[in-house]
């Protein structure tokens, strides 16, 4: 697991967890390997400054798999989170952490979502309480880690999602559903 702080100052402030790739930034099927493959979701970083303006604590939570896959190198990985995190203060927005799972898929870590790992040790660090927060993300397996680690799930739906997928998300109960990021924050605001 990997992670970087920019603030510890979490607790007694509301929090949301967020995936990068899909939710921030538009996935690519290739992985992000360099900062030049790094585009928004213009939605997300209006969506963070939001985030930012009524004090609540964003925190990351995204295997990163293309790193023990060989596809980035360590200095390119932090080379593209650095540059996430600038765009994003530039915008107005704020990162208050970040936890990665660099680990492949056969690898069966107790990090990689959808195993809890990330979000149980992101909780333990900066003292959030799991029950009441939310995890927004655009995968199954991002649901499916909210609510084993005891986090309500929110699916961020921008029309990527396979049918399968789709269909396991359906059968989940009260899985609330926005377009954008945007969309998603304002109603955590209400």
């Amino acid at each position: 697991m990997l992670i970087w702080t920019n603030s510890c100052r979490c607790n007694n402030r509301k929090s949301v967890f967020l995936d990068r790739d899909g939710v921030i930034n538009i996935d690519r099927p290739d992985y992000i390997k360099n900062r030049h493959e790094l585009e928004f979701y213009p939605d997300s970083l209006k969506a963070l400054r939001l985030a930012t303006e009524k004090d609540i604590n964003v925190i990351l939570i995204s295997n990163q798999s293309a790193i023990n896959r060989g596809l980035i190198s360590w200095q390119n990985f932090w080379d593209v989170h650095h540059q996430m995190v600038r765009r994003i203060a530039e915008e107005g927005g704020r990162l208050d952490a970040a936890f990665y799972c660099p680990h492949r898929p056969d690898e069966n870590c107790s990090c990689r979502k959808p195993s809890p790992g990330l979000l149980v040790n992101a909780s333990r660090l900066l003292k959030i309480r799991l029950h009441g927060t939310y995890m927004i993300g655009d995968r199954l397996k991002d649901l499916q880690a909210a609510y084993r680690a005891g986090c309500q799930g929110i699916l961020l739906d921008r029309g990527c999602l396979q049918k399968e997928e789709l269909q396991e998300i359906s059968d989940l109960s009260a899985v609330k559903r926005y377009a954008t990021l945007l969309e998603a924050v304002r109603e955590l605001l209400r």
